[in-house]
């Protein structure tokens, strides 16, 4: 190939723009690996708890956020075998599901809980805000995360339901719609985005705080961070994003926002088999 041909196809060749998603689970899959690190191998982690714990939240409210209805097999089969191997670490004790299944249980109900938002309105929208925070202490060991995770579903998929129907409306001016029918007019979801973060930001501090018992100033700072955390995701609206790095850095941060769960699963089955291997680093 020519220079001039090279220097042709490469001034031809299309680079796919930031979308706001990407700088959302780049910045929580560095938060968990903040948390795993504090979890594997330090020995006073309670401010490395504080960071990781603002991971979750995103990736719970990004799913009920997007509108996809396929599971990948891959979080099923990667869920068991993490697992099991958080199980073998823990001497084969009764560990809570990872949560790839979670993710897989929600994505298949979504559908279902859109249905009933849309049909329903706010008969619907109190059941399920009542059922999650009702089972809240049981459900911490039947999967990961518990009800808390789905109480930011719930948030990420009334944050999607108020953005199509602005959408519809014209505020915001992008052209695909799915404005919300029926009893969920767009002062009602408006209204429901918020009462479902603010639940889901009590739910989560709570439970929390029960399981790491933080001290005052790390509590303090924690509870900040979900606040801060909250208020940026009632803002959220997928789309191209205003900040485009260089290509180089734009590059990185496409992999990392687009392929998180599987560097989630290869950084946290590389930390069990470590800890498993070489048991004196643990602290």
């Amino acid at each position: 190939m020519s220079p001039d041909t090279h220097k042709a196809t490469r001034s031809t060749r299309t680079f796919h723009p930031l979308d706001n998603t990407d700088w959302l689970k780049t910045a929580a899959i560095l938060l968990v690996t903040v948390d795993h690190i504090g979890y594997f191998f330090i020995e006073d982690d309670q401010w490395w708890s504080v960071f990781g714990r603002l991971a979750a939240p995103t990736f719970f409210f990004l799913l009920g956020y997007a509108q996809t209805r396929t599971v990948p097999l891959y979080w099923i089969w990667l869920g068991v075998i993490l697992t099991l191997l958080d199980s073998w670490n823990a001497g084969w004790t009764w560990m809570a599901p990872n949560i790839l299944l979670s993710f897989a249980l929600i994505r298949m109900a979504r559908p279902h809980a859109q249905n009933l938002l849309q049909h329903h309105g706010w008969a619907a929208f109190v059941l399920l805000v009542s059922a999650l925070f009702a089972v809240l202490p049981i459900t911490a060991k039947v999967v990961d995360y518990g009800s808390e995770g789905w109480l930011w579903a719930l948030f990420g998929l009334c944050q999607r339901l108020y953005v199509d129907g602005r959408s519809a409306a014209g505020v915001d001016g992008t052209a695909e719609s799915s404005a919300p029918p029926g009893h969920a007019t767009a002062g009602n979801v408006r209204l429901m985005r918020l009462i479902s973060c603010f639940v889901a930001a009590v739910a989560y501090v709570w439970q929390e705080q029960m399981e790491f018992s933080f001290s005052q100033i790390p509590f303090a700072a924690f509870i900040f961070g979900v606040g801060v955390l909250s208020l940026s995701l009632c803002l959220f609206l997928r789309s191209t994003s205003r900040i485009q790095p260089p290509e180089f850095l734009a590059g990185a941060l496409r992999f990392m926002g687009r392929r998180t769960l599987e560097i989630y699963a290869i950084q946290l089955a590389g930390f069990e088999l470590i800890i498993m291997l070489v048991p004196d680093v643990a602290p």
